[in-house]
């Protein structure tokens, strides 16, 4: 039986939710406060120059495909996902740097030039992650409480994910060098944590980005939610743009909802909103006691030339990686040595810059606001110092000279624009008791058919989570009808 569906954020979880839920027949609303879908995963346009300003590569192509293979289409038909042959490059605090390859015989040979012996130890590595892999890969479209662990079913699985092991301490089992440890864990920071808490079991991001490898989406990173969006559309999902919620609350049997527009109902709602905001915001209710992820400082400029020596994606690591981390997530201060990352599309996708010209997109971690003691307004100054010196020192490429157009994006913007409570820019952390089982349900407990999708909900975040998220109460849903 079809039922009306209301959907709260045009996020790639929202997106990829009501295409699955119209594709099944149901009449789906999706209500977004913006003016256009993505949510973080947005788009600036300026003088030519394309800045993707959320999500800026795909791992897991395989979750990309679930989707839309359910509504009955092909991938292929709405995105072109192209490997990069190199996958990025590592520029350490002492001058050296790892590049990591789509052959692997040859990230190999990048690997024994830090540490003899470790090709063999990273086959061991890959193969151990393999089983990771394929033992999670069907809990990220389950959804959980807390009692689930109590499932004889999961038992076996809490013995061989050791989730009580970091992802560090897993890397350290193959890895002498703290060089490449920082090479097979750095991913921990895309998901807002740092791989000394981050439990092992997220190793399934570094043997995805190094098995299934690393693509980038023709034509930019904002083709996804576009993709997704036109798939919705050709379902008759209806967008309501430029109309944000204001609380949600049961009513009679269905769910209301008060809206910029006025008041609207539905047999059932799916949140795409953060959670944290959702509960207290939306709901008004009291907001649990998160750990909440790290907050990022980002740069996009357009450049007026290319560049030489750098690669699609460039990770820049602190000389003492371990303090950064400490600082960032333990001490909430502003670090005394920058880690960052720098995405140029342009190297591989001419498409997003007129030609000739570069697209420079940087991304600094940073403490989020929640009981932080440091002032950003007083420090970027010295964040964008410490950035542009490294790069100059690390490559002899003088950056801001040749920048025709910048824009920026501070940890306070996520929360004025997304309502990412704290400018936490990933969400609720992945600590352990913040993963699986002690995430937040995608059902919600009190509230009959009212469900969450996104990055603080299970699975956790990451393009495909997130994807998985919508299977997920989508599912929860079409069991109810």
């Amino acid at each position: 039986m079809a039922k009306k569906i209301a959907i709260v954020g045009a996020g790639v979880g929202g997106l990829a939710t009501a295409a699955r839920l119209s594709s099944r027949g149901h009449q789906v609303e999706v209500y977004e406060k913006l003016p256009e879908c993505g949510g973080r995963a947005h788009i600036i346009e300026d003088r030519g120059f394309k800045f993707d300003t959320g999500p800026s590569f795909v791992l897991m192509p395989d979750f990309f495909e679930e989707l839309f293979s359910s509504c009955g289409k092909n991938l292929s038909d709405y995105l072109d996902l192209q490997a990069l042959d190199t996958s990025y490059k590592i520029f350490y605090g002492d001058g050296t740097t790892l590049s990591v390859y789509r052959d692997s015989e040859h990230t190999k040979e990048e690997l024994e030039r830090i540490e003899q012996g470790s090709a063999k130890a990273y086959d061991a590595f890959l193969k151990d992650t393999a089983q990771v892999y394929r033992d999670v890969k069907p809990l990220l479209y389950k959804c959980f409480t807390k009692k689930s662990i109590i499932n004889p079913a999961y038992w076996r699985l809490l013995l061989t994910l050791r989730p009580q092991e970091s992802y560090w301490k897993k890397s350290k089992n193959f890895f002498k060098t703290d060089k490449l440890n920082y090479a097979f864990t750095f991913e921990a920071m895309f998901i807002g944590v740092s791989p000394f808490e981050a439990p092992g079991f997220y190793s399934i991001i570094t043997y995805a980005d190094h098995v299934q490898k690393i693509y980038h989406p023709v034509g930019g990173m904002y083709k996804i939610p576009r993709a997704i969006e036109k798939l919705a559309r050709e379902y008759g999902t209806i967008f309501q743009y430029g109309t944000p919620v204001q609380s949600i609350a049961p009513h009679n049997g269905t769910i209301t909802l008060a809206t910029s527009q006025g008041m609207a109902s539905a047999d059932a709602v799916v949140v795409n909103a953060d959670y944290a905001y959702a509960q207290g915001d939306l709901l008004k209710r009291t907001v649990p006691q998160f750990s909440y992820s790290c907050s990022v400082y980002l740069i996009y400029l357009g450049l007026k030339q290319k560049l030489k020596g750098l690669e699609h994606h460039n990770l820049f690591l602190a000389g003492d990686v371990r303090e950064n981390l400490k600082q960032i997530f333990t001490y909430k201060q502003l670090p005394d040595d920058f880690s960052f990352y720098i995405h140029i599309p342009t190297a591989t996708d001419q498409s997003l810059a007129p030609a000739g010209k570069e697209i420079v997109y940087i991304l600094v971690p940073v403490p989020n606001m929640h009981n932080n003691n440091w002032s950003f307004a007083e420090s970027e100054d010295r964040i964008r110092n410490a950035v542009f010196n490294r790069i100059r020192k690390d490559t002899g490429i003088d950056v801001l000279p040749l920048a025709e157009v910048e824009h920026r994006f501070f940890p306070q913007d996520f929360t004025t624009r997304y309502n990412v409570p704290y400018g936490a820019t990933f969400g609720l952390s992945h600590s352990l008791f913040q993963s699986a089982f002690f995430r937040p349900s995608n059902r919600d407990a009190a509230i009959k058919n009212l469900y969450y999708v996104g990055a603080s909900t299970q699975p956790g975040g990451g393009l495909p989570p997130v994807i998985a998220s919508s299977r997920i109460v989508s599912d929860l849903i079409a069991h109810k009808t």
